[in-house]
């Protein structure tokens, strides 16, 4: 009974986390059609390259120290408490945004002119006070993510998406230029961000902070070998875009940008597993089969959720996307096997955070950017963002294969990899098909032959995903009753 009621709140804490993504997908719907309707594409182009400009300085910030606090929320270091451990974190990130701000300047016309195509110290000081406010709000949510608070996470969230997509489709009523739209999104995220991590530090004042050298050593001995894996991969996300520009427009830089954006509906499904799977895995590590069963479910609603948006692409594009996008539309099934490898190669990869032998991610994204890079060069001079999108496939399929290797040779998370290869199989053929024809009844064939095969490949996970789901429905008929007879 105890095992099954820990399935429901498994389940009950996963919807809990996604509910945020949720709601902000219910935002986006709102924003896109605005958006893509108002914004020339070269426009969006141009803001999407501040995004992967931010995407390369923002582990300079970082240096390991966000992942450092989830890795020591349950165990802090010393006479610290998860509060103190917050602040201690947070401090030495703050510490290192000066000199990264110092050595930026230096280049601030090659890198504002890479953005947006001319030399302008405002663009540069945009992208700064962006990438401020990115780790604000970073440290927020982990903060929330820890705590379990799902309301808070929630408020966080739906905040943030709020002011990134409702207020750029505002600027873009007013005046759609990337101008505009990259200083409000800057600004606007950075007063979130900065009011509510002074309330999360507020709570923490009676934490005390105690930076002796044991405790500075092993925090330093941790994340500082992250420092390379997390440039490694952020520079992966923004490889294909930095290598593009020197082939294409801005226009189909932003076409393929919107691509980017419409793939990421799967982080409905993403984004809250992500949240759940860092505070479920410190606090279920001794019990590697409810691990393995996460893994399972991890895997079969991501995928699952994958062939449904393939089936409706055209529908969601017809509602959601202005006509002049629609080229991106080709491409969207492509780019989704990087976040569903992304969040797979989570679970696979856990042997590396338990083991503490964090240095073991580096070979894995050094060896997934080596073989985008080489993809991208091969690929895109001759077919463009098409090029670009197999490129961003191919090395996400390479990283979960090797992190894959490498996580389950110190930690079992998975109990059979066949399932795994068979559905991600599937998967890329229904999207290299939806990039190869244009007929919406193929693509809901396939996906549909697909979600059908899926479900019976992961007959069991559905079973106990049903079972639990049964069961919070249950407790949520008693406890209206309880109610209702007080």
């Amino acid at each position: 009974m105890k095992d099954e009621n820990a399935g429901s709140k498994f389940v009950n804490r996963i919807f809990g986390f996604s509910m945020a993504s949720w709601v902000n997908c219910i935002i986006s719907l709102i924003a896109t059609p605005i958006t893509t309707a108002v914004f020339a594409p070269e426009e969006l182009g141009k803001v999407n390259m501040l995004l992967s400009y931010a995407n390369i300085i923002i582990p300079f910030i970082y240096m390991g120290f966000d992942q450092a606090y989830v890795r020591f929320y349950n165990e802090p270091l010393g006479k610290n408490t998860s509060g103190s451990m917050f602040k201690l974190c947070l401090s030495f990130s703050a510490i290192l945004a000066v000199p990264t701000t110092l050595v930026t300047l230096i280049m601030w016309k090659p890198i504002s002119d890479g953005i947006i195509g001319y030399s302008s110290v405002f663009i540069y000081f945009c992208l700064i006070l962006y990438v401020l406010a990115v780790m604000l709000m970073r440290y927020a949510n982990l903060k929330a993510r820890m705590d379990n608070n799902t309301v808070l996470f929630f408020i966080q969230s739906v905040l943030s998406t709020i002011v990134i997509k409702i207020s750029f489709a505002c600027v873009a009523l007013i005046k759609p230029s990337a101008e505009y739209a990259i200083f409000f999104r800057a600004a606007l995220l950075f007063l979130v961000g900065f009011v509510f991590v002074s309330a999360a530090v507020i709570k923490c004042k009676k934490a005390p902070v105690y930076r002796d050298k044991q405790v500075t050593g092993e925090l330093l001995k941790y994340s500082i070998p992250l420092f390379p894996t997390v440039f490694i991969v952020m520079l992966n996300t923004s490889l294909a875009q930095l290598i593009l520009k020197n082939y294409v427009e801005y226009e189909m830089i932003g076409v393929y940008s919107n691509a980017v954006t419409m793939a990421s509906i799967i982080t409905i499904v993403q984004s809250g597993l992500n949240t759940f799977w860092a505070p479920f895995v410190y606090e279920y590590r001794e019990q590697q089969s409810k691990i393995q069963k996460m893994h399972h479910i991890i895997s079969f609603l991501l995928i699952t959720c994958g062939f449904g948006i393939i089936a409706f692409q055209d529908l969601i594009y017809l509602v959601l996307v202005n006509e002049k996008y629609w080229a991106s539309k080709a491409i969207m099934g492509l780019l989704m096997i990087s976040p569903i490898s992304e969040t797979i190669s989570e679970t696979l990869g856990l042997g590396i955070e338990l083991s503490k032998k964090t240095y073991m991610k580096l070979p894995v994204y050094a060896v997934s950017v080596a073989v985008n890079a080489l993809s991208c060069i091969l690929l895109i001079p001759k077919y463009g963002i098409v090029g670009a999108a197999i490129a961003n496939a191919i090395s996400s399929l390479t990283m979960l294969v090797v992190k894959s290797v490498i996580g389950e040779h110190y930690y079992r998370c998975s109990d059979n990899y066949t399932k795994l290869i068979l559905c991600m199989g599937l998967f890329a053929a229904a999207a290299v098909i939806s990039n190869c024809f244009n007929d919406g009844y193929i693509k809901i064939v396939v996906s549909c032959i697909g979600i059908i095969v899926t479900a019976c490949v992961y007959s069991k996970t559905v079973v106990l995903l049903l079972k639990n789901l049964n069961q919070i429905k249950n407790e949520a008929f008693r406890k209206k009753r309880q109610s209702q007879r007080r």
